[in-house]
Order: structure tokens, then C-alpha cells, then sequence
């Protein structure tokens, strides 16, 4: 485990008690409803939730449709927290990078509030375009700085940062990403707080 994979593991092991009711879990639940709100299911999905935290986005999607509900976290105390409160859904602590999926078998890949601590994102956006299956999408939700603060916190912040912060993106630096990764049907907004993102996987 990396550096800042290692930090984030401690990070939200720290906060996995009080998660919900501390200043990131309040501040996470507006990008929790908002990917909630747009994200196209349909009855028997396989959905897979990369950094899930305690599950609660598995848990406000399984209200929209019957889906076989799937999380992973590095934090520990998060994935006991998510088996505790949705005992019918799958939890495992696993890395982000490699997903031990196998190719074509998930339909939507959600990631919120954790894109930015992925030391890799290149190569989990690889590993998303292995293992959606033709026509799934990916949904990202991160924060939304301004031009100015995002550049000071990359720069001067986010190197330093113990929370196992990485790096905050743009909406092009978004997009490229997935391009570069052979995603064709790439879309991102802004919303307030936070940047959003559904990426599909076309038939080929």
C-alpha cells in the first residue's frame, strides 16, 4: 500500500465512527443525494461502490431499484460500519487498483468523494472500462474548487496533506482522463460543491 493509500486507510479509520455526523461526512451527503438523484438504474444491476465509506450511497441507490449491491473501502472500520448497517449487501476491504472483477460482469461504478485521494486515477479508469459491461457507466462526484483555490491546493496542500489527499481536478482534467482511457461519451458538470461526472462504456 502507497503512501497516500496508507494515509487515507488511518484517515477514515479515525472518522468511521462518527463519520455521518463530522464535517466531511456532512459535507459528502450533498454529493451522496446528488449522484442518488441521476443515476440510471434498472432492476438487477450489479453496482459497485469504490471507496463506499459506510455504504450509504449502496444504501439510498437500493431505494431507487432492486440492485446486487457491491462496496469495497481500504478503511476497515468503514467496511464494519457498512456490513452493520446493510447486512444484504456486499462489503470488502480491497484497494481501488486492481478491481478483482472480471471483465463485462458490472453494470455502474460509482466513486464519491474519493477520486481525488486515487494515486493512480489512470489506471482505475483502466480497470473501470475492464470490468463494466457493454453500456455501463461510471458516476464520480469530487470536490468543485475555483480555479485559484484548486491551484493552491494542489500546489501547496494537498503534497503536505496527511488525509491522504492526492489532487483536486478540473472538469477538462476529468474528462482527458477518461478520454485518454478510451471512455467515448464522457460528461461533466458543476453543481455547487461539487464536480460531476458519468463516463459510458459503448458497445463496441
Amino acid at each position: 500500500m502507497n503512501k497516500k493509500t496508507e494515509q487515507s486507510r488511518i484517515t477514515y479509520n479515525k472518522m468511521a465512527s462518527e463519520y455521518d455526523t463530522s464535517r466531511e461526512g456532512q459535507y459528502t451527503r450533498f454529493h451522496i443525494m446528488e449522484l442518488s438523484n441521476t443515476i440510471d438504474l434498472n432492476e438487477g444491476n450489479v453496482v459497485l461502490d469504490v471507496a463506499c465509506g459506510n455504504g450509504t450511497l449502496l444504501g439510498e441507490l437500493s431505494k431507487k431499484a432492486k440492485i446486487q449491491a457491491n462496496g469495497i473501502d481500504i478503511s476497515e472500520n468503514m467496511i464494519d460500519s457498512a456490513r452493520m448497517r446493510y447486512p444484504n449487501m456486499n462489503f470488502e476491504v480491497k484497494l481501488c487498483c486492481p478491481l478483482e472483477w472480471s471483465d463485462e460482469s458490472i453494470d455502474v461504478i460509482t466513486v464519491c468523494c474519493a477520486f481525488h485521494h486515487f494515486e493512480n486515477p489512470q489506471e482505475f479508469v483502466k480497470e473501470c472500462k475492464r470490468v463494466l459491461k457493454k453500456n455501463g457507466t461510471v458516476y464520480i462526484a469530487d470536490p468543485n474548487f475555483g480555479t485559484v483555490v484548486r491551484l493552491i491546493a494542489n500546489i501547496f496542500w494537498l503534497p503536505f496533506s496527511k488525509s491522504g489527499d492526492v489532487r483536486v481536478y478540473s472538469k477538462k482534467e476529468l474528462e482527458k482522463i477518461f478520454y485518454n482511457c478510451g471512455f467515448k461519451t464522457v460528461q461533466v458538470y458543476e453543481k455547487g460543491k461539487g464536480m460531476f461526472l458519468k463516463a459510458k462504456k459503448l458497445t463496441q
